[in-house]
């Protein structure tokens, strides 16, 4: 208690209030300058294909792309709003005038840590819903008007798509070509049976299998027995857990899907079969937002808290560029080993903002000395 005791209240609500008016304003300009960039590149791409659209309609598209945005914009706005805010307090006294009161360094930035992490929490509770509905809509308008990227068809290995079924105690493997959203149908399906002891019942190969009501149609299908005898079933159906919106969101990117859906969504996607690194790395990287941006709080205090020469606006910019890009690569980098199994998902979820946190925190405590 002690720790918080020498805070004088005024003093920190004082603080508070400064850091998150400068960092609005920061996150307000970084996302004008942004949007305006994008909306320019829709006129364009809109001019090019010939879309008779109106630039009203565009610019709307645009602002819904805004919250989306704020996953990879609040980062660099915590980092360049702060060492804004702390060269001007440095020019004012201010924050050595806070100092004078007995507080030692990470006493007196208490409120910093204490902004961020509330904006933390705003993104992770209020924000990335909003941004997960408005996602999901943008990329169905963009679809609408340039059309799709590709085939909405999901391709997990070079062998196909592979997925597992447990419906009352039988459990079926099934290996297929691709797998159609909009049809929820799996082309050339070969589905396994499997027996309670782990071998093989037999084995079914179909030129299609539709999921219809909680059942799998499965179009001409052949079931062939472990001693390789062959008999032609024709259509057959088999019963199913897995539900419509399953399939139909098995393909989802994870900056469409809510934080407060994506557990019980991973849940849906492991006992299919289909693969969910990408979602847990995103999950864990969300959860860690707050501490992320402590401690793009703490490293631009750092920064701007050293004694500089004259220069010293040109190094901040070139120290406020350099890290937020050396940030960005690195928590792109570890995303990425993270999504193909490299790394643990929860390491590679919390790395980046732990790593961030640790450098900072030596940079000021050699500060303080």
């Amino acid at each position: 208690m002690a720790f918080f005791s020498t805070i004088p209240l005024t003093l920190f609500v004082y603080m508070s209030k400064k850091y998150s008016k400068i960092l609005l304003l920061t996150l307000l300009v970084l996302i004008s300058f942004i949007t305006f960039i994008e909306i320019i590149e829709l006129l364009q791409r809109a001019g090019q294909k010939g879309a008779d659209l109106s630039s009203l309609y565009l610019i709307f598209l645009g602002i819904m792309n805004i919250p989306t945005l704020l996953d990879t914009i609040l980062p660099f706005a915590v980092l360049f709003g702060f060492m804004i805010c702390f060269y001007l307090w440095g020019r004012s006294h201010e924050f050595l005038v806070g100092r004078t009161t007995g507080q030692n360094i990470w006493q007196a930035l208490l409120p910093v840590m204490a902004t961020v992490f509330a904006f933390g929490l705003v993104h992770i509770i209020i924000i990335n819903p909003i941004a997960a509905t408005t996602a999901k809509q943008y990329e169905y308008m963009m679809e609408e008007i340039f059309g799709k990227k590709s085939q909405s068809e999901l391709s997990v290995s070079t062998n196909g798509i592979w997925m597992r079924d447990v419906e009352d105690g039988n459990n079926f493997i099934i290996n297929g070509e691709t797998l159609q959203v909009e049809k929820l149908s799996i082309r050339s399906p070969l589905i396994y049976q499997i027996k309670r002891d782990g071998q093989l019942a037999w084995r079914i190969k179909a030129d299609e299998m539709r999921l219809v009501n909680n059942s799998w149609i499965i179009s001409n299908a052949t079931r062939v027995q472990n001693d390789g005898q062959r008999v032609f079933l024709g259509d057959v159906m088999l019963p199913t857990l897995m539900k419509a919106s399953d399939l139909a969101e098995s393909t989802l990117p994870p900056k469409t899907v809510s934080i407060y859906k994506l557990p019980s969504f991973i849940a849906v996607q492991k006992r299919a079969g289909l693969p969910v690194n990408q979602h847990l790395v995103f999950f864990h990287q969300l959860l860690s937002t707050p501490l992320k941006l402590i401690g793009l709080a703490l490293l631009a205090a750092s920064f701007t808290l050293l004694h500089f020469s004259r220069q010293t606006k040109t190094r901040l910019i070139v120290l406020g560029l350099g890290s937020g890009f050396a940030v960005y690569f690195l928590s792109d980098l570890v995303y990425l080993l993270g999504n193909t199994a490299k790394l643990p998902y929860v390491l590679a979820g919390w790395t980046p903002a732990l790593l961030i946190c640790l450098f900072s925190g030596f940079l000021l405590a050699r500060i303080d000395e």
